[in-house]
């Protein structure tokens, strides 16, 4: 018997296919840009060659003087990174050499040319090596609060370098009209009660875009001074019309009058007092026919639409980043989150008549984007209606960006003066509440008849099991005090996890629970958790697009079942309506007081009648002792100052 073998064919391995390092090129003749894969390996050789990140065209850049010894490195590099094939760089190097797109790169460098009060201009750009050169040659210094350059220079002369060292023509370039202002910024006052926490030193640091220019450097922040505050006459029969149609209380009708009276003013009413409301009709009898500008948290956009919607049903509104520019200018309504207000910057066409601007604390750092943007804007605006129930979070001198903003006379003084005035102690900010008096209106809730009453309730609870943990992060040399901090304050906040399933046991039948942390490990625990209990529950972080929030709002406010929620105090504590609960708790404070009691207010507002019990965990012997001391602290200056102007009933 005799069996057939057959020879299985053999193979030889077949190596990957190489991915290209170079995918594609592009030049103005004066930069080269090659775009790459992406990877902590590929970033840090192209920054050892001396190539820039640019995240506009998603492109390393490198001047054209420079490509060969660029490119000679990438060759040289070529065994250390063996998955990629670098054979084509230079053709494609060569190529788009050959064939220059001029303003390929200098048309998204937003370059902007300010004005400035006391003669010079402040110039603006995002980075580039190039325009830092023109500059340099300008003579200007670098400021970086305010993220600009002071040139003092003729415009022309400004225009005529830019575009012969940095190849950025005119005619992409924004030339304001209204003079800035240029100042210093001043150092904050030390905390009465510090947060005493033990750190290692940090690393001695250098290089960075900015260090290798080695350029001056000024500690300045621009800002518009905008129209003066004037008082103006009130259409009262427009208004009692308006009242009726949009079915106003009669204090939100005085809040509506407050607006109107006033070229700018500040609203500051209580949460859930609809802040919104009174702006969205003082913003439409302001305006006319004209368009009003909503700039808020992007988190509160929709709200925002909603609200106007269910008073002008028939509104044309438009979401900057949504909706395309052609929509956006025919709008009544524009709504533009803070971090999109840069791109209405360069929109002079638009008509706008009234800027309401919401959660108007979000502006408090003079030397912030958002900052600059919403005082570029704010020139151009006649009307500028302020919207926060948190004027003041930490210090006096927050206060000073929104009185400037509104040409409030205050907010003509420096900065450096206004401090040395109104900031230290209870004599000064009594001065500067009754200075503000007329600017600000501030009612509490007891214009809510039907408003139950909140309860605090601190438990100390002990927790030596978790201690130990705690004490080798204190005792930790090699961490730095911000980063010991924050990991502190993590451990202490998942030590509460047990206490927060334990009382959420213990809610009286019909009874409903927000829980506001800090951490985003620690909503997730609490979920899973909660889920093993059997309790549902719907959660809120930063990182939810603004339809799953909107349906965990309504779940929670809706459904009998649905018993917690749980979010960050930052993406859940504003903005939204949870008047379904009756307690809430904080797993970690935030640091301020506004902070938490806009969170608290969630639930604390108008549609809920029961009372709300306000529980904060603290563990003895460690910073949560410290951090509930210095929200007291903060909460005096906050007293001080806003309270002094609440409106009572009658």
């Amino acid at each position: 018997m005799s069996t057939d073998v057959t020879e299985r064919p053999s193979f030889a391995p077949v190596a990957p296919a190489l991915r290209p390092f170079v995918q594609r090129a592009a030049c103005d003749g004066r930069r080269m840009g090659l775009a790459t894969p992406f990877g902590d390996e590929v970033s840090a050789l192209m920054r050892s060659l001396g190539a820039s990140w640019t995240p506009y065209r998603r492109m390393w850049l490198c001047e054209v003087d420079g490509l060969r010894e660029l490119l000679d490195g990438l060759q040289r590099a070529a065994a250390r990174l063996p998955a990629f094939s670098f054979d084509d760089a230079r053709a494609l190097a060569v190529a788009a050499w050959q064939n220059p797109q001029t303003d390929y790169f200098t048309s998204l460098l937003d370059v902007q040319v300010m004005p400035l009060a006391k003669g010079g201009y402040a110039v603006s750009s995002a980075f580039d090596p190039l325009v830092v050169r023109a500059l340099k040659r300008l003579g200007g210094r670098f400021h970086k609060p305010a993220r600009a350059w002071e040139v003092r220079r003729d415009r022309q002369e400004i225009l005529r370098v830019l575009h012969e060292v940095a190849g950025v023509d005119e005619t992409v370039v924004f030339v304001h009209e209204g003079a800035l202002l240029l100042e210093d910024l001043v150092a904050a006052a030390r905390s009465e009660v510090p947060i005493a926490v033990p750190g290692a030193a940090p690393p001695a640091t250098g290089g960075g875009e900015q260090a290798e220019t080695a350029m001056p450097l000024g500690a300045g922040f621009v800002s518009a001074l905008g129209t003066p505050l004037v008082r103006l006459a009130v259409d009262e029969k427009a208004l009692a019309r308006a009242a009726r149609e949009c079915g106003l209380r009669d204090y939100q009708v005085a809040g509506v009058r407050h607006l109107l009276g006033l070229s700018s003013g500040l609203l500051a009413d209580d949460m859930g007092l609809g802040k919104t409301r009174q702006a969205v009709v003082a913003g439409r009898l302001a305006a006319g026919a004209d368009q009003v500008l909503v700039a808020c948290p992007a988190s509160l956009a929709l709200n925002w639409e909603r609200e106007i919607r269910a008073v002008y049903p028939n509104a044309r509104i438009a979401l900057v980043g949504q909706h395309p520019m052609v929509q956006v200018r025919a709008a009544d309504w524009i709504i533009a989150n803070y971090e999109r207000l840069g791109g209405l910057v360069r929109e002079a066409s638009l008509r706008l008549a009234v800027m309401l601007v919401d959660e108007a604390h979000y502006l408090k750092e003079h030397q912030a984007g958002r900052t600059r943007n919403a005082f570029l804007l704010a020139e151009r605006v006649p009307r500028r209606f302020l919207l926060t129930g948190t004027p003041v979070l930490n210090r006096e001198i927050e206060v000073h960006t929104l009185l400037r903003l509104s040409g409030h006379p205050l907010g003509r003084m420096p900065l450096v003066e206004f401090r040395k005035q109104f900031a230290g102690d209870a004599g000064k900010r009594a001065q500067l509440a009754e200075r503000v008096s007329e600017w600000m209106l501030r009612r509490g809730k007891d214009v809510l008849k039907d408003l139950g009453d909140k309860l605090h309730q601190t438990r100390v609870l002990q927790a030596p099991d978790k201690l130990a943990v705690y004490r080798s992060i204190l005792a930790d040399p090699s961490l730095q005090t911000m980063p010991k901090l924050t990991k502190l304050r993590q451990h202490l906040e998942a030590s509460k996890v047990d206490f927060l399933i334990d009382s959420v046991r213990c809610l009286p039948q019909n009874g409903k629970a927000l829980i506001f942390c800090e951490y985003m490990d620690t909503v997730d625990q609490l979920k899973e958790a909660l889920a093993s209990d059997g309790v549902r529950c719907v959660s809120l972080v930063g990182s939810d697009p603004p339809k799953k929030r909107m349906a965990a709002v309504d779940a929670f406010q809706r459904d009998p079942a649905v018993q917690v929620f749980i979010g960050t105090t930052m993406a859940a504590g504003v903005g939204i309506t949870l008047t379904a609960a009756n307690y809430v708790f904080f797993a970690s404070l935030p640091w301020t007081p506004a902070l938490k009691r806009q969170a608290e207010d969630r639930a604390y507002r108008s549609g809920n009648t029961r009372d709300v019990f306000v529980i904060t965990p603290l563990v003895a012997g460690t910073i949560d002792e410290q951090i509930y001391a210095l929200l007291e602290a903060k909460r005096d200056i906050e007293m001080s100052i806003v309270e002094a102007n609440r409106v009572g009933v009658g």
